[in-house]
Order: C-alpha cells, then structure tokens, then sequence
C-alpha cells in the first residue's frame, strides 16, 4: 500500500501548501488589470450612452412636431395632453442618457472645456429664472445677490452646470422659503455662494459629500447621487473649488471659487 494510501486509512490530513504572501509584482499586476478592466467598462458605458442619445433623436424630433400640431386650434385636450406627456419623458429619458455618457467621460477625464468671457452673475440670474417653476413647486423662493457684473474666462456650459446643480439641491433639500445666490468679484477670483434655510446638512455626511456616491442623499432624493460629485470635478478642472458647511444663521451653504483667468 502506498504512503497516500496508509494516510487515508489512518485519517492523516495532508499539509496544505504553505501560503504566499503576494509580492510587489502581484499587486501592481493586480491593479493593472482591475484599471484596465473599470477603463473598459466606463468606456463602454459611454459608448453606449451616446448611441442611446443618437437613436432618441428621431423620436424627439416626431415628439416636437406632435408638440406643434397640439397646439393648433379644435385640437383634442385628451390628444394635447398626452404629448405634453410625451415630451416630458423624453426630456426625462435624454437627460438621464446624458448623465450616463457624461459620467463615463468624467471618470475617463474625458472633459473638454470651451472657455470664453462669461458673466457669473448673468448665468446666475438665467438659472433663477429657468427653475423659478421648479422653486414655486417646492414653496421656495430664489434670489441673486450681486453688486455687479462678474466677468471671467470659464467654460460656460460647465459653469451653468455647476449652478443649475447646486439651485436644485437647495431646491429638493431645503425645505422652502428663500434660497439666495450670493455672487462676489474677489480680485483674481469669482465667487458665488448658494444658501438655504432648511434643515442644513448631517455633519456625519460633510467629510463624503463630494465623493462620487452621496448614498443618503440618493436615497432621500432620487437620481444617480452623484451630483455634487460631478460639480466637484468641474470646479477643479476650470482649476477652483467648491466647499459646503452649515450656515451659523440656519441652513446649508455651498461655495464655489473660480480663477477669473
């Protein structure tokens, strides 16, 4: 009988192998390869974010023409209604394949700026003005606040962006009454500050709210939960910052920063 054999019979456990500790080589090789692998799937995960945006656009295209004919005269209510439906989930499904592909883009640093003289305090004003129904609905009230004009050289698109997010949030997270925009010329800087009057912001939450999933505030709120992530990543490639805290008069206080040049 063989030495397996005797042991088997006898209820001998043979020695398992003696353990490695991975090497340095290992764990670079490791980490390559999930690299690799999240690379791949953000690039995926844009790819298929634009060709959702490419294959909606003649739906959106008939969903407007559907628009014009409802409002021509001894048209159906039932019929202008249900486009007006149309139109809002469409708006709904785009820019939630816009977030996708814009999120993949981000990860891979994908971000093209276009910087040009813009005016802080005009977009300000044009993002009030854009989501005063949105504020109306949710019992609040927006309002600028600015000595004068605010001229820098800022990708304009992007600097909308980061205001329309940060009214919004104020806007479901609030709680009503006043939300002010506060924007500020600091020399070589532009400011704008955006307060609330809600309940403020759970300190245990401040240290992780820019991170790339807000969890509690998703689960609050709806949506991806990463909103204030995306305008951290726009603050700090037009080179700024933004910072939260709680207002010592009440409320939850969002600051944005940005070089002028």
């Amino acid at each position: 009988m063989t030495d397996a054999a005797d042991n088997a019979t006898q209820g001998v456990v043979s020695e398992p192998a003696a353990w490695r500790e991975p090497s340095a080589g290992d764990s670079q090789q490791r980490i390559d390869e999930l690299t690799a692998a999240l690379a791949a799937r953000d690039s995926f995960i844009g790819l298929v974010g634009h060709e959702l945006r490419n294959a909606v656009a003649p739906m959106l295209l008939l969903a407007e023409q559907f628009s014009i004919l409802a409002g021509e005269p001894n048209v159906s209510p039932v019929f202008t209604s249900r486009v007006a439906m149309l139109m809002r989930n469409l708006d709904k499904f785009v820019a939630t394949v816009d977030r996708v592909a814009e999120i993949a883009d981000l990860r891979r640093g994908h971000l093209q700026l276009d910087p040009a003289a813009v005016d802080l305090v005009e977009v300000a004003q044009e993002v009030c003005r854009d989501a005063r129904r949105e504020a109306a609905a949710g019992g609040s009230e927006l309002v600028v606040d600015a000595a004068g004009p605010v001229i820098g050289r800022w990708d304009r698109a992007r600097l909308r962006q980061i205001v329309v997010t940060l009214v919004s949030n104020a806007i479901r997270y609030g709680g009503g009454g006043q939300i002010e925009l506060a924007v500020r010329d600091r020399g070589g800087d532009a400011e704008i500050v955006v307060r609330d009057h809600g309940p403020g912001l759970e300190p245990a939450t401040l240290p992780h709210l820019f991170e790339r999933l807000d969890h509690e505030r998703n689960r609050r709120g709806g949506g991806f939960g990463i909103g204030l992530w995306i305008v951290k990543t726009l603050c700090t490639a037009m080179r700024g910052s933004v910072t939260a805290e709680n207002d010592t008069r009440g409320g939850a206080s969002f600051c944005v920063v940005l070089p002028r040049g």
